[in-house]
C-alpha cells in the first residue's frame, strides 16, 4: 500500500474528529438538524486549521443517502466518493489557478445542472480571495439566486480580499488557531497508532512550531518519525528541524536573568552551531519571560493560559518568585529593541548578545546636571555631545553653534556682554510663539509648517533653543539654512521687541513636552507683528524651494 502523509491520512472524516473548532461544527449540526442550509457559506481563517475538511465533512453531511445527517455513514456511494475526492456532484475547485472570468462561466453554465445522483450539486473553492474582480462579479448572479440544488463553501486565508458583494451573501465562519495542548493530544493519538514513542516536551515544541496550525504540527511529525525509528530514541530530533527545545530556552532565562553574559555567549554560539534559528530563539526567549511576567503578575492566570509542559510550568513558577516586574520587563524591553534591531540589520545574532549584556550591565544612567558652582568649573561640552538636564531630559545637539559654550546659565544679555541667563527670553517667546507662527504662514507656509513641529526649548541670552525629536529631523534639516533663519529672527523679533538669535537643536529622548501648538491666533495679536516680513510675492516659489532645499539660478 502506497505510504501517504500524516496530513492526508488522520484528515478528519466526521465532526466529531475536528479539533478546536467546536463553534463551527456546532453551528453547522444544528443547521443540519433543522434543515437550514444555507446555500453559500465562506470559512475564513490561518492556514491548516481545517477548512477544506471541514468542507468535506459538512458536504457529506448534506449529500449522505441518511441525510442531511450530523453522522454520515460513510459508506453510500455519495460518501465514499467524496473521500476519495471523486465525487461528480462534489467540485473541489482551486481558486489561485482558476481565477478568471472565463471559468467562473465554465462554472455557472455547469451549475444549472442538476447534480448526477446526490442530493446537491456542491462547489468548494480554495483560496477563493485570489479570483479576480470581475471572475467574483461574474459569479455574483449565480450566487445572489443560485439553482436549488446547488451549494457553495468558499475556503480562504484573507477573507479581507473577497469583495463586500460576494461576503454579504454568505454565512461567515471564522476558524481559530488550534490551542497548543489540542495539538499535542491529537499528536498522541496520532504516535499511539504509529506505535512510535516520543517525550512529550518534543510534541510541545512541534506544537509550539506549528504556531496553531494543526497541518504544520502533523507535517513536522511526520519528518521526525522516520528519524526516531532509525535511531530507537529522541536524542536531539529538534536540531534536525531547526526547533528550539523547552530545555535550551529554560536555560537561556537562566543566563539571561542570572546577568551571566559570558554563559549567554557561549550558549547562543551552541544554537548557531547545531542549525538552530536564532530569529525563533529570539521569539521563543520573549515568550518565557511574557510567561514569567504572567506568573508574578498571577499565579492564576498563568495556570489557565500559559500551555507548557510541566517541568517548564514549574521551573517559569520557581524562577518568577526571584525577580521584580520592573526586572522582568526591562528584559522584555531589551528583547523586543533586539528583534527590532535585527530586522533592520538582517543579522539576529549581534542584537540578541547585545541584549544580555545591556540587562547584566543594568541601568546606565548619566548623572545630573551638577549645581551652578559645580557647573561654573566644569568643562564646556564639545559640539554633538549628549547633555542631561535637571529633569533628565537627555539631549544630542547637533553642531552647537554658540562659541562652544554649553546650554546652561549663560553669560550672554541682550546687548551682546556676558551676563547671567534667567530664562527671561523663553518666556518673552512662548505666549507670542502662535502668533510668530500664524504670521510666518502668511508669507512662508513651508517653514511655517517645519517650525510648528518645534519645541521651545531653551534660551541664553538672546539665543533661543529651538528643539526637534528624531522622527522630526527632515523638518529640522529643511528648515535651518541661513535664509530661513534670517526670516524667522526677524519674525520674532517684531513680536518681542528685541533681537534674537536661533540655534537648532535634536532632542534625543521621548518625554520632552510635545511642540507648542499654532491655533489660529487672535487678530489683535497678528495685528502686532509687522505685515512686512519678506513680501508674499514669491510665496509659492519660496515654498518650493524651501521644500526641496533648492537654489535659483540666475542662468549666467
Amino acid at each position: 500500500m502506497a505510504y501517504k502523509a500524516f496530513a492526508l491520512q488522520y484528515r478528519p472524516k466526521n465532526f466529531d474528529e475536528v479539533i478546536g473548532q467546536d463553534h463551527i461544527v456546532n453551528a453547522l449540526k444544528n443547521a443540519i438538524t433543522a434543515k437550514h442550509i444555507h446555500h453559500a457559506y465562506i470559512f475564513s481563517g490561518p492556514r491548516g486549521v481545517g477548512k477544506t475538511s471541514l468542507a468535506r465533512i459538512f458536504a457529506k453531511a448534506i449529500n449522505c443517502q441518511d441525510g442531511p445527517t450530523v453522522t454520515a455513514c460513510g459508506k453510500c456511494p455519495s460518501c465514499t466518493e467524496i473521500a476519495r475526492g471523486a465525487s461528480l456532484d462534489v467540485i473541489e475547485i482551486d481558486g489561485a489557478s482558476n481565477r478568471g472570468i472565463d471559468e467562473i462561466r465554465e462554472l455557472r453554465e455547469s451549475a444549472k445542472l442538476s447534480p448526477a445522483y446526490s442530493r446537491f450539486k456542491i462547489y468548494i473553492i480554495d483560496e477563493v480571495h485570489m479570483l479576480t474582480t470581475e471572475a467574483f462579479n461574474a459569479l455574483l448572479k449565480t450566487l445572489e439566486e443560485p439553482p436549488e440544488h446547488v451549494k457553495f463553501i468558499f475556503a480562504t486565508t484573507h477573507p479581507q480580499k473577497v469583495i463586500p458583494t460576494i461576503l454579504s451573501r454568505c454565512q461567515k465562519f471564522q476558524f481559530n488557531l488550534l490551542p497548543i495542548e489540542k495539538i499535542v493530544k491529537k499528536l498522541k493519538s496520532i504516535l499511539a497508532v504509529e506505535k512510535v514513542d516520543v517525550e512529550e516536551g518534543l510534541l510541545y515544541a512541534l506544537a509550539r512550531a506549528a504556531s496553531g496550525s494543526f497541518r504544520d504540527a502533523e507535517s513536522l511529525l511526520d519528518q521526525i518519525v522516520p528519524v526516531i525509528s532509525e535511531k530507537g530514541e529522541v536524542g536531539d530530533i529538534l536540531a534536525f528541524l531547526g526547533i528550539v527545545d523547552e530545555d535550551t530556552l529554560n536555560n537561556a532565562v537562566k543566563a539571561f536573568l542570572g546577568k551571566d553574559p559570558v554563559g549567554a555567549f557561549n550558549l547562543i554560539d551552541k544554537i548557531c552551531r547545531d542549525g538552530k534559528d536564532l530569529g525563533v530563539f529570539l521569539s521563543g526567549l520573549i515568550e518565557a519571560l511574557r510567561n514569567l511576567l504572567l506568573a508574578k503578575l498571577s499565579v492564576k492566570t498563568f495556570t489557565q493560559i500559559v500551555e507548557l509542559p510541566q517541568t517548564s510550568r514549574e521551573f517559569l513558577s520557581a524562577t518568577a518568585k526571584d525577580h521584580s516586574v520592573p526586572d522582568l520587563l526591562r528584559g522584555v524591553d531589551l528583547l523586543i529593541g533586539a528583534k527590532e534591531l535585527a530586522h533592520r540589520l538582517g543579522v539576529v545574532r549581534i542584537p540578541l548578545e547585545l541584549a544580555f549584556v545591556k540587562f547584566a550591565q543594568g541601568n546606565i544612567v548619566q548623572s545630573p546636571v551638577p549645581a551652578k558652582e559645580e557647573a561654573a568649573s566644569a568643562p564646556a561640552p564639545e559640539k554633538n555631545v549628549k547633555v542631561t538636564l535637571r529633569d533628565e531630559v537627555s539631549l544630542e545637539i547637533d553642531n552647537l553653534d554658540m562659541e562652544d559654550k554649553p546650554l546652561g546659565p549663560s553669560n550672554a544679555d541682550t546687548d551682546g556682554q556676558q551676563g547671567p541667563d534667567d530664562g527671561m527670553l523663553l518666556s518673552q517667546v512662548k505666549p507670542k510663539w502662535p502668533a510668530v507662527i500664524a504670521q510666518i504662514q502668511k508669507v512662508r507656509v513651508a517653514v511655517a509648517a517645519h517650525l510648528a513641529r518645534a519645541v521651545l526649548f531653551s534660551s541664553s541670552g538672546t539665543t533661543l533653543c529651538l528643539g526637534y525629536a528624531r522622527k522630526d529631523l527632515f523638518h529640522k534639516e529643511s528648515i535651518e539654512s541661513e535664509k530661513n533663519r534670517a526670516f524667522i529672527e526677524k519674525i520674532i523679533a517684531e513680536a518681542i521687541g528685541k533681537k534674537v538669535v536661533i540655534k537648532f537643536v535634536e532632542i534625543n529622548t521621548p518625554g520632552v513636552p510635545p511642540p507648542v501648538s499654532a491655533p489660529k491666533p487672535a487678530p489683535e495679536a497678528v495685528d502686532t507683528l509687522s505685515a512686512d516680513a519678506g513680501g508674499d510675492s514669491d510665496n509659492f516659489v519660496n515654498d518650493i524651494l524651501d521644500a526641496f532645499n533648492g537654489k535659483i539660478h540666475t542662468g549666467e
